[in-house]
């Protein structure tokens, strides 16, 4: 090989293996900057004391990990839907941004006494002082009402100790951003929800903003039967056997979501044909009626009012539904975290006028208008 040969192909080997280790971090997205940005060795700097991003008080289980502050530490500090901590975009579960909520809502509802509004965490201090236990879980009731964000009785991480900083530990470290369609570790499920696949998106992150911009849920036909503890239970912790968001809720609200349940109780039905007992998930949207007419715009165009979700997960974001094709889910009617509507739905489906109180209802029955 002549010299310049040699230089042109050791150029074009730099740039190839440049371009794959950015792509490679890009895919990642994971937490960057300095370690000091979450972590303190001492606790202690400059006369100091580090741990301070906590939501309240400093916390022993943020200090056992070498962290600053817990869950709300970083995601609770407001007053953004999104802040910067140290060159780090952080989604905020609790702001007072005039511009909208994130896609899982805002816990702000909650704050105050709107219990009705939103899951309880405790790490807000917001005990649930009316309910026995999750809606349509099963007796004996070994969830209770004292949810965290992570955990045993949290929505994210491997949901199996009773520490919730163990249970997530590390993955913001490996996170995969984008499209989630492993979903075998914390890391490289939905939103650290272990189990579920979906697309998140990354034009407005963490927002369902527009039809053209939002996230895509993954969603199946055929909704969960329940033939064991394992189905919600296992070894590893608690995660959906269909890897669906639907599924996921289903480990909590399993009456609400399988067919057929246990205690004697229905669920949603026998089978996943209308009649229903209860309003179903991960069920086709039919493609013909009412349903057809999904949202009212010529080629049915995404309703971030009414979200339906995908059987396979989408390599890119679509700004139109397809009836006949894609699935009612949970977070077709209710956000995860908190609404400014009881039930934690999207819309106020209490309101005076009946044209508001069945804006999110006529996106799919669109015959009752």
């Amino acid at each position: 090989m002549k010299p310049g040969n040699y230089i042109k192909s050791s150029t074009c080997y730099s740039l190839i293996f440049i371009m794959l280790l950015f792509f490679t971090i890009e895919a990642r997205a994971a937490v960057v900057g300095k370690c000091s940005n979450c972590h303190t060795m001492h606790n202690s700097q400059n006369n100091n004391v580090m741990v301070t991003y906590t939501y309240g008080s400093e916390t022993t289980d943020a200090k056992i990990f070498l962290l600053r502050g817990t869950c709300l530490g970083c995601h609770a500090r407001g007053p953004d839907k999104i802040e910067d901590i140290g060159g780090n975009d952080t989604p905020q579960v609790y702001h007072n941004d005039a511009t909208g909520d994130l896609a899982g809502g805002n816990f702000k509802y909650i704050i105050g006494g709107a219990d009705a509004k939103g899951h309880n965490s405790i790490e807000f201090g917001n005990y649930e002082d009316t309910l026995e236990g999750p809606p349509g879980h099963h007796e004996p009731d070994n969830i209770l009402t004292d949810l965290t964000c992570a955990g045993a009785r949290g929505c994210h991480g491997k949901r199996k100790e009773g520490n919730p900083l163990v249970d997530i530990k590390g993955s913001h470290h490996k996170n995969t951003d984008g499209k989630c369609d492993t979903a075998d570790q914390v890391y490289n499920s939905y939103r650290f929800l272990w189990g579920v696949k979906g697309l998140e998106n990354q034009t407005d992150k963490w927002q369902n903003k527009t039809p053209n911009s939002h996230n895509e849920y993954f969603g199946s036909t055929t909704p969960m039967t329940f033939a064991s503890c394992n189905d919600c239970h296992n070894p590893g912790g608690k995660r959906p056997q269909s890897n669906t968001i639907s599924g996921f809720c289903s480990t909590c609200h399993g009456a609400f979501h399988f067919m057929g349940w246990m205690d004697s109780d229905p669920g949603i039905g026998s089978d996943s044909i209308s009649p229903f007992m209860r309003h179903p998930t991960d069920v086709l949207l039919p493609g013909s009626g009412e349903y057809a007419d999904y949202n009212g715009g010529a080629g049915n165009p995404y309703s971030i009012v009414a979200p339906v979700a995908r059987t396979t997960v989408p390599d890119t974001v679509s700004s139109s539904a397809a009836p006949g094709t894609d699935v009612i889910m949970c977070l077709s009617c209710h956000s995860a975290h908190a609404t400014d509507y009881e039930d934690m739905l999207r819309w106020d489906f209490k309101s005076s006028t009946l044209s508001t109180a069945l804006s999110g209802c006529n996106v799919c029955h669109t015959g009752k208008n």
